[in-house]
Formats: structure tokens, sequence, C-alpha cells
């Protein structure tokens, strides 16, 4: 019987219980959360093993009360959770919440942190075309949403526009806007005359657009986790609350190069110092 697995609905945390479940050396069933915007389905479809993909009739939180009634909410290892049941809940997110490794949740399995991502044909040959307008270095940028931006207390648009013209002036290149449709703050930056592909791209043609830039500095998403996984430089700021989770799930090597960086949201001048040591790391 084909082993199911509900996750929960950001492509992110989905993500990080996929550079373990890949090493189960069996084909998997996911079920997703059941959360806005819908894309994760499409982002699991790309990736090997994956048997099926759909949406759950559950939210996070019944994640975390699977875990808890089971037993399997501390420490499990997959040979637990692969006994409780052909179906199960379950989620990094709480055990790297807590500052402790990737790798030792469901330590009986390796860590892929460079796991395969199957593109099209067409999003790649989509990906190149939204691409080679542009001046390179390719500087990708995701500032979320303005919701997203008061909930977590980042920067507004004031904030990221003082930041992006000195990135601008100081490096040059091409900075392009990135994000999901509902990443409404990323899309009003485009007013200052910067390019954007926000809510113009599948996840594949998005994946693949990713793979090619020359760096990506932005909000903590699933775009900025992504980018570790094709093993490419990334700077992402985090909210204090997140501050053990924004470096607890990342691959060691880039932790140590510095390739992937992570910073508290601070004043747009004081990130600009991190951006410019992080810059010095290689692509």
């Amino acid at each position: 019987m084909t082993m199911v697995v509900g996750v929960p609905s950001g492509i992110g945390d989905v993500s990080w219980a996929y550079s373990k479940l890949c090493n189960t050396g069996e084909p998997i069933e996911y079920e997703v959360a059941d959360g806005w915007p819908y894309r994760t389905t499409q982002f699991l479809e790309l990736l090997p093993g994956v048997a099926k993909a759909t949406y759950g009739q559950f939210q996070y939180n019944e994640i975390m009360s699977f875990e808890h009634a089971t037993g399997i909410g501390d420490h499990p290892t997959w040979a637990q959770v692969r006994a409780v049941s052909s179906r199960v809940l379950i989620a990094p997110n709480r055990h790297l919440e807590l500052g402790r490794r990737l790798e030792d949740w469901l330590p009986d399995l390796p860590t892929n942190f460079h796991y395969k991502i199957h593109i099209p044909k067409e999003d790649r040959e989509k990906a190149f075309a939204a691409l080679r307008p542009f001046k390179p270095p390719l500087w990708g940028i995701s500032a979320a949403s303005y919701r997203g931006s008061e909930a977590w207390k980042t920067w507004g648009r004031e904030e990221w526009v003082r930041f992006l013209r000195r990135l601008e002036a100081e490096v040059g290149g091409t900075i392009i806007l990135l994000g999901g449709f509902w990443d409404d703050l990323t899309h009003a930056l485009a007013a200052e005359g910067w390019p954007e592909l926000v809510g113009k791209t599948s996840i594949g043609t998005a994946i693949e657009i990713l793979k090619h830039l020359d760096g990506y500095i932005g909000f903590s998403s699933g775009l900025g986790i992504l980018r570790t996984v094709l093993n490419k430089r990334v700077f992402m700021m985090w909210p204090d609350h997140q501050l053990e989770l924004s470096t607890s799930w990342a691959p060691p090597h880039m932790l140590e190069s510095g390739r992937y960086a992570a910073s508290r949201w601070m004043h747009p001048d004081e990130v600009w110092v991190r951006v410019k040591l992080w810059l010095e790391t290689p692509n």
C-alpha cells in the first residue's frame, strides 16, 4: 500500500519535508493542507518519487494535533512514523523553529538539500524568454505582500526603494521583481521602473528563473528556500521570532561559505553592510 503523507501548505515547508522523504525508497502520495494560494501540488508534481499530489481536508494545526496524539511529535524516526498508519500528517516546522537541525528530523533518513526538480521544456523556454531582455548581473527580489509586511513587521515600500536604489547604484545589473500574484508590495515596486514577473509565471518557470539569477534577496519565503535547493546564492531576511528557524534548515556548506545568508529585518543601511559581504561569495 502506498504511503500517504499529509504536509503543510507552503512550498518552503514542503521542501524541507521532501528533503527527507525523497530518501524513503518508496513512492509517496502527498496530501497538502488546505491553504491558499494552492500552488504546492504543482510544485510536488515536479519532484521524483511523488506518486500523487492532492489537497487534503485538514489545516496545519491538525498536523500538530496528529503528531501529538500519535507520539511522533518529538524526534520521530521514519520507521516510527511508518508504523503508525499508511496515512500520516507530519511537518518539520516545530522541530526547526526550536533551532534543531533538519538532519535530526526523521534522523534515520538522509537529508538531500539539493534534490532534483524536473522542469518541463516549456517552462525552461519561458524562463529563457523572460530573462533574455535583461542586462546581467540579474538580481531577483521578493518583498512579498503588504499584508505580510504588516504582520511580520518587515520593510514597506520606502525601505525597499532605498535598499534597491543602493543595490542598483553600487552593483549594477538588473533588478527583477519576483513573486506570486498575491505579492502586491513586490508588484508596487515596479512603479519605480524595475521589471517585474510577479504573478506571471508557473511554479516550474519560476524555479527555472531562480536557477539563472546571479543572486536572490528577499522576504523569507519558498522562493528563497528553493534557491538553496538549486545551490545558488541567496540572502533572506527573517523576523526576530524566527531567528532559530532562519538557519536550522539550510545546507551546512552554504551556511559555512556564506552563500546562504540570513539576517534580521533592520534598517536598509544596516542590511546593506551584510549584503555587501554576501555579494563577495561565488554564485
